[in-house]
C-alpha cells in the first residue's frame, strides 16, 4: 500500500469505529520489495498508521530488498541473516505481548530484561 493509500485505510477504520480491532495489539513490521530500496519508507508510514489505531508497535522491523533474490519459490529465505531479522521480528512481537500482559510496570521491566532472547523456539 501506499502511504495515502494507508491513511485513507486508517480513516476510514477510525470513521466506521472499527479502530478497536488493533487497539493494545503487537504489530511487529516486515516489508519486501522487489527492488533494492526494500519497504523502509512503507513501514515508516504502517509505524504511524499503527499508532493511530493505538496498536503497540515494536521497535524492531525487517526490510527485504530483491525478495526475488532471498525467497525461494516455496517462500524460503535462502539468506541466513535475512531469516534472522525476520526471525528477530518476530520474537519481539511474542515477547513484547507477553510482556504487555504483566500487571504492574515494575513486574514489566523485570520480566523484560530476564526474558529469554527465543522463548519457546530454536536458536
Amino acid at each position: 500500500m501506499k502511504p495515502m493509500m494507508l491513511q485513507t485505510w486508517c480513516a476510514t477504520l477510525l470513521h466506521e469505529g472499527r479502530a478497536y480491532e488493533f487497539e493494545g495489539k503487537m504489530l511487529g513490521l516486515i516489508g519486501v520489495s522487489g527492488g533494492r530500496g526494500g519497504a523502509s519508507g512503507a513501514m515508516h508510514s504502517l509505524r504511524d498508521v499503527g499508532r493511530a489505531l493505538h496498536a503497540w508497535v515494536v521497535p524492531e522491523q525487517a526490510s527485504v530488498a530483491h525478495a526475488s533474490q532471498v525467497f525461494d519459490e516455496n517462500g524460503r529465505s535462502n539468506d541466513a541473516e535475512t531469516e534472522k531479522r525476520l526471525k528477530e521480528v518476530g520474537r519481539q512481537v511474542v515477547r513484547f505481548a507477553y510482556l504487555h500482559n504483566a500487571e504492574r510496570a515494575d513486574e514489566f521491566l523485570r520480566e523484560y530484561e530476564s526474558a529469554v532472547d527465543n522463548p519457546g523456539g530454536e536458536n
